[in-house]
């Protein structure tokens, strides 16, 4: 899995970043070409369109390297955030989507225009059957798989083993606890270690 760091990417191309609108201003790596995602602070600090909306604006120039957008959701209630995502859609024409996948998805039906499912919701569900089961529906549809809150190496390893994660990306705030520098380097050992066997 390669992972998008949340405060800068990477000159060689290692990491992508994840960005939102709390980085107040474009990130350096993401003008420099680098594979990028936007959060909606959903988790967070609540999504907030009145600065969500102008500020995805500044990163049109950037679009083409953008792997997705998470439209809005709702923490752990996958009901509401399936009616949010039918709701703001229309906000988001031109960007590739990622739908955030919550508690209870496994249960109900994926939306029919997405291009990336994003695995948030509560820790016991991300690490469940229910949130794998939703990974492999959506890989059946030839979408791209992003897990959100992985920071260490136990919940890296438990979507590592999956067939086809070799190509999914992730996310987490570890930098915030040990820094930069430390955390990218945990992170390079983590994906130059292919599991010896796929499920």
């Amino acid at each position: 899995m390669k992972f998008l760091s949340p405060n800068a990417g990477s000159a060689d191309g290692a990491f992508g970043i994840i960005t939102s609108p709390q980085h107040k201003g474009v990130p350096a790596s993401i003008i420099n070409g680098s594979l990028w995602a936007a959060d909606n602070n959903a988790f967070t600090q609540g999504f907030n369109p009145a600065h969500y909306f102008p500020w995805l604006e500044t990163m049109t120039p950037y679009r083409d390297a953008c792997l997705f957008v998470v439209v809005p959701d709702v923490v752990g209630d996958a009901i509401q955030t399936l009616d949010n995502y039918r709701h703001w859609l229309r906000f988001f024409d031109g960007w590739p989507l990622a739908f955030a996948a919550q508690d209870g998805q496994e249960n109900l039906p994926l939306p029919n225009n997405f291009d990336t499912l994003f695995i948030g919701g509560s820790t016991a569900w991300k690490e469940s059957q229910g949130a794998i089961d939703c990974v492999r529906r959506a890989q059946a549809l030839r979408k791209h798989i992003h897990i959100g809150r992985v920071n260490w190496r136990r919940r890296y390893n438990l979507f590592n083993v999956l067939d086809g994660s070799a190509v999914f990306t992730c996310d987490g705030t570890r930098t915030r606890f040990e820094g930069k520098k430390k955390t990218l380097a945990a992170w390079a050992g983590y994906m130059n270690q292919r599991p010896l066997i796929t499920i």
